[in-house]
């Protein structure tokens, strides 16, 4: 039986066989797929799924790995054909001959025309499908336009699937790959825009809703599918009920009463599969964009998330984040139009977002998260207007962070919101040339036909707090001319002088002035003038006045370092941020956050609970720096300013760990402990070990009374040798931020000694590295602790320090 296709999946023009694709974007996406794998056992799926995961281990060079999923496939189907071609590629790769000649032996064998027919028959449909399964499986990695070519390459290869296996192949099967078909047309049908593909999107919101309907239908039927389609249908009618251009009026009878209420299908998607995490988490979102309820929302989040608190669930994580913070957006919004009526959002509806965000940033890098949390940060250097100088220059910097992540995605530089972005925050930072050059590209990258004049208003705006602050000779006037003849030519002079000038002119007199004297000496500067001159009172539609940015001056090097270190020569000493967070959990007698400023009864469904948090060593620090009281942070050290200007100045934001070596140490160890667990250390912990020739600190002991207790906690940390954590129940949220800044020390020497005391789960950062002594039984060695915590800290001694 002769093929009219390739074999396995190594041959398929597709993103993972790319050998440029970076190593992150299979991680993330072999995380997704493995733990897919755990809802589909027993499915006729599971071989599918198994054998990408075989091709994601071999292209991350994990070839064992990949030669098990494979042979774990040909156990279960020993005529798989793809499994087949895919040990013979591995094992050529791996110069393996003997054994990629036999497995090509096989394959011979099978497709020979003395195999049976019947299973010839499903053997070439199952091939076919595993790769339109294949073809359909998105990296995030391609533009829109790709991703819709792929997904109509995957049905094609669907509809020849179902035609060659005819009745020879089992219904569930068929009804897999008919569940396939329909999900990709409701990819294709989110892809394609009203003006340009009318028509076709129409025939595949059709193909989509014929499908997932008639699975629904089915009796008996898989709960499964059954609840994925009704998730799916209520997806496709609420987008059709917002875009409002398509009609329904074609399908039939019995869908009208979920066309004219697409949440049914989700209540019937919940239903048939109640605890699904992922199906409660896109009704959450579902919930929210189609009736802004953000209480519900929240609650099926929360539920969802205490359902799956796995990096599976990424998509919970992030919406709830988003949540949060539109949330955040409308609540202040109502407060700028009536404050009489409305109060202030809590500052701690942001941090909540913040941790979110960062938690879904950490599984996967997506434009749109990035863009959301270098949002919350822009609003906490807004939001309280006493806060020192300094910690918004760090809320700043995570902006700048994030935000140039996000232009590094791929789809990130062509998104016009990063640019606008990036200028709004370079010129929050007092770096107004390199702000109006990202204004510069984002006008670039608008429409020709736009009119809407807020880009042109920012760079303006930009161009005038640069006249302000720097008023020399070789400043870019004539650049400012043409900007102004550009926009002129574009949006007419009506549209300036409503949306631009009118506030300008007030906000920035002198300026203006200085402009208008400079265009008065140039050609054909009439309507120039016009527009700068015209006395017409601004729209209401103008953006609100932002003098001179947040931080009103460029980031330079204080006074007191020139004196100490030498312009240009700063202090190579990370800076020491002293605020910390804990986000308070409300309990039932607290108030919700969502009725934060009503006069009304706290609610325990409030759904703003704060999350289990597993951030990593950037949200830990950014989580540091937001102090949700209103404590006045400490001065940071020597050389903290200068490094930061270093930092801005080359466009490269980093986290440098701390610097390298032991040397000589106040104290053997620290303990980083929670408060319930503070009478067992030093009642019995820090008196056996000293008896032992060991001589350890806490806080308690050695703190300075009257100094910050962060400083004296990293001073004691950063003069012992050891740093011992008592693992108990609360330790991962009370001690979150000192064990990470332990895990920066670890790089330079310190040994890290996790000691397990209570039952809870071992944080995650530590799993994986470190092993943990066992101190849960009623009488502790003593004598081995001590024995194990010399012998780490005299072989920290004796190696090198490596990165």
């Amino acid at each position: 039986m002769a093929t009219d296709f390739s074999l396995g999946l190594f041959q398929l023009d597709l993103p993972f066989n790319n050998p440029d694709l970076k190593k992150d974007a299979f991680k993330m996406k072999l995380l997704d797929i493995a733990a897919d794998l755990e809802a589909r056992k027993g499915r006729p799926e599971e071989l599918a799924i198994l054998n990408l995961i075989g091709v994601f281990n071999c292209r991350l060079e994990r070839y064992k790995d990949a030669e098990e999923k494979f042979r774990d496939v040909l156990s279960k189907d020993e005529h798989n054909l793809n499994a087949l071609a895919n040990m013979q590629y591995l094992f050529e790769k791996l110069y393996r001959t003997v054994d990629g000649r036999r497995y090509k032996s096989k394959l011979d064998m099978y497709l020979s025309k003395s195999t049976e027919e019947a299973v010839g028959v499903r053997m070439k449909a199952r091939c076919l499908a595993e790769q339109a399964y294949a073809y359909a499986c998105d990296m995030h990695t391609d533009r829109d336009s790709v991703g819709r070519e792929r997904f109509i390459e995957s049905n094609d290869i669907f509809q020849r699937t179902l035609e060659l296996g005819g009745d020879l192949v089992e219904t569930a099967e068929k009804d897999f790959w008919k569940f396939c078909i329909a999900k990709n047309a409701h990819k294709i049908f989110d892809r394609l825009s009203f003006g340009e593909h009318r028509v076709q999107a129409t025939d595949y919101m059709d193909t989509a809703i014929g499908i997932f309907y008639e699975i629904t239908q089915k009796d008996p039927g898989d709960s499964k599918y059954q609840g994925e389609s009704w998730r799916h249908l209520g997806d496709i009618l609420r987008k059709v009920q917002v875009r409002k251009h398509y009609s329904c009026a074609h399908l039939p009878d019995e869908l009208q009463k979920y066309v004219a209420d697409p949440e049914l299908c989700m209540k019937k998607a919940l239903e048939c599969d109640p605890d699904n995490p992922r199906i409660l988490a896109r009704y959450a979102n579902f919930v929210y964009h189609l009736r802004h309820d953000t209480k519900e929302a929240l609650r099926l989040l929360d539920k969802s998330i205490t359902l799956d608190n796995s990096d599976y669930n990424f998509y919970a994580f992030s919406t709830r984040g988003t949540v949060r913070l539109k949330f955040y957006n409308w609540k202040m919004g109502m407060a700028e139009k009536d404050n009489k009526r409305h109060s202030k959002p809590d500052r701690s509806v942001l941090e909540l977002a913040k941790i979110d965000t960062e938690r879904a940033i950490d599984i996967r890098h997506a434009s749109w998260d990035l863009l959301n949390i270098a949002d919350v940060y822009h609003l906490l250097a807004q939001c309280d207007p006493d806060e020192p100088k300094e910690s918004k220059r760090q809320y700043l910097e995570k902006e700048f962070e994030y935000l140039k992540r996000a232009a590094d995605c791929e789809a990130g530089n062509r998104l016009i919101s990063v640019k606008r972005l990036l200028g709004r925050c370079l010129f929050d930072l007092g770096h107004y040339r390199e702000s109006i050059q990202l204004y510069d590209e984002t006008l670039n990258l608008e429409s020709a036909t736009s009119q809407y004049t807020g880009y042109f208003y920012e760079q303006f705006r930009s161009y005038l707090c640069l006249l302000q602050s720097d008023p020399k000779d070789d400043f870019p006037l004539e650049k400012m001319a043409q900007s102004l003849r550009q926009a002129v030519a574009k949006y007419g002079t009506s549209a300036l002088i409503k949306h631009v000038f009118g506030t300008l002119r007030e906000e920035y007199k002198h300026e203006v002035q200085v402009f208008t004297d400079y265009c008065k000496t140039i050609p054909s500067h009439d309507s120039l003038l016009f527009v700068l001159t015209s006395n017409e009172p601004p729209s209401p539609r103008t953006p609100p006045p932002r003098p001179g940015g947040l931080l009103k001056e460029s980031w330079e090097i204080p006074e007191k370092e020139k004196e100490d270190h030498g312009v240009g020569e700063p202090k190579k000493e990370n800076p020491k941020t002293l605020d910390s967070l804990s986000p308070v959990v409300p309990s039932e007698h607290t108030p919700s956050l969502i009725d934060a400023g009503k006069d009304v009864a706290p609610s325990p469904d409030s759904g703003l609970e704060a999350p289990n948090q597993y951030p990593d060593e950037q949200a830990s620090q950014a989580t540091v720096s937001a102090v949700a009281s209103n404590q006045t942070p400490d001065k940071p050290a020597d050389g903290a300013a200068a490094s930061l200007v270093e930092g801005i100045r080359s466009m490269a934001i980093t986290d440098s760990p701390p610097e390298k070596g032991c040397g000589r140490k106040d104290f053997d160890f620290f303990v980083v402990h929670t408060a319930s667990d503070a009478e067992w250390v030093h009642e019995e912990l820090l008196p056996k070990l000293g008896i032992r020739k060991l001589k350890g600190c806490t806080t308690q002991e050695y703190a300075l009374a009257g100094s910050f207790v962060l400083s004296n906690e990293l001073h004691l940390m950063e003069s012992s040798a050891c740093i011992l954590f008592v693992l108990t129940s609360g330790f991962e949220t009370e001690c979150e931020f000192l064990m990470h800044h332990a895990l920066k020390l670890k790089k330079a020497g310190h040994v890290i000694f996790p000691l397990r005391r209570g039952k809870s789960a071992v944080p995650r950062e530590l799993q994986d590295i470190l092993f943990c002594f066992d101190a849960t039984r009623e009488r502790v060695n003593w004598d081995k602790l001590a024995q194990d915590i010399k012998r780490q800290i005299h072989a920290a001694k004796e190696l090198p320090v490596h990165d």
